[in-house]
């Protein structure tokens, strides 16, 4: 094992706080395949949330304990390939087959396409040292809590009932019912995921407005959305996301 990558014994023996929450991100991904295996999809895809919540305090836990640990990358892309790419790519095809069952097979194209990807795109980024400021490609996170949102959201819940949210379930539902369609969309995804296209990471460089404008218009955008659409905001911030190396060059490149 390389002189870098060896951990003291002590270290070894006590988890620091980012990989204890590391670890609770593992085990709800776990738990949200088990339960959807049992067909409870509705608490299985709201437990990929909280695992991102937890994905989300374990980087915060290591910047404020000084920074990570080689244990806590390999650990952390563990914890994300389960919670963001297998357990979105069981509950994908546990609701797609239960809408189209003739396509049993292209869901669980789409479900091999997301873990496929998911894997790779964990493998890249650990690799790769431009991604410290920024993603090039979709995060996985992303792509996966897109996917269980999209369950969630055919499944009639996470969303306030009126004549414009019922319109956008039914075209979710639908877009479910089709799973070629269902598949090319996983496809696409998955490309992104590997692709280069830079994207904006979502942590703030210092406390002001200049430079971290991008962050600032994704985040009120995402309040806004969430406080009328609920869980229908997640695809389109997703799509959101995706186009802010267009929009984001509105703003001038802070020095």
């Amino acid at each position: 094992m390389p002189e870098k990558y060896q951990l003291r014994p002590a270290l070894a023996r006590l988890p620091r706080l980012p990989d204890l929450l590391t670890t609770a991100n593992l085990c709800c991904g776990t738990s949200s395949i088990l339960l959807t295996a049992q067909g409870e999809l509705t608490f299985a895809c709201w437990l990929l949330f909280l695992a991102a919540v937890f994905d989300v305090f374990d980087g915060l836990a290591a910047r404020a304990l000084g920074g990570g640990t080689p244990l806590g990358v390999k650990l952390d892309s563990l914890a994300d390939m389960v919670s963001f790419g297998v357990a979105p790519a069981f509950a994908l095809r546990a609701m797609a087959t239960n809408l189209a069952p003739d396509g049993t097979y292209w869901a669980a194209a789409a479900a091999l396409c997301i873990c496929t990807a998911s894997a790779w795109r964990l493998a890249k980024f650990n690799v790769d040292d431009r991604q410290t400021s920024g993603f090039l490609g979709l995060p996985t996170p992303s792509n996966g809590l897109f996917w269980a949102s999209v369950v969630l959201i055919a499944s009639g819940q996470g969303f306030p009932d009126n004549s414009i949210t019922a319109k956008l379930h039914a075209g979710v539902v639908a877009f479910l019912g089709s799973p070629v369609l269902v598949f090319g969309v996983a496809l696409v995804l998955g490309l992104l995921m590997l692709s280069e296209l830079p994207l904006p990471g979502l942590k703030f460089k210092h406390k002001g407005w200049k430079g971290n404008e991008t962050i600032f218009v994704l985040i009120a955008a995402g309040g806004v959305s969430v406080l009328f659409f609920g869980l229908l905001a997640v695809p389109l911030l997703l799509f959101l996301y995706l186009l802010s190396p267009v929009w984001g060059k509105l703003f001038p490149t802070a020095p």
